[in-house]
């Protein structure tokens, strides 16, 4: 179980970065030059990055294999 643990939160990892990934750009031209993101980047930065702590602690907590296909069956990434 602690090694399915390990594999699912690697890929909720990848997934949180595949989606900032686009706009990451961004975040670095802010902290480099201070041009400002636009709040609908910052909006959806924060909900990748708030379902993927969501799913992190979903995923330790969970008490056996039903419960983690439970999780990872409700996944609710932002578009």
């Amino acid at each position: 179980n602690r090694g399915l643990k390990y594999t699912m939160n690697a890929q909720v990892k990848t997934q949180a970065n595949s989606a900032l990934a686009p706009t990451d750009w961004m975040v670095i031209r802010k902290a480099e030059r201070d041009v400002a993101i636009p709040d609908v980047t910052v909006t959806y930065r924060a909900a990748v990055i708030t379902e993927c702590a969501r799913l992190e602690t979903a995923i330790a907590g969970a008490a056996d294999v039903d419960a983690l296909a439970a999780i990872m069956n409700a996944q609710n990434w932002p578009d």
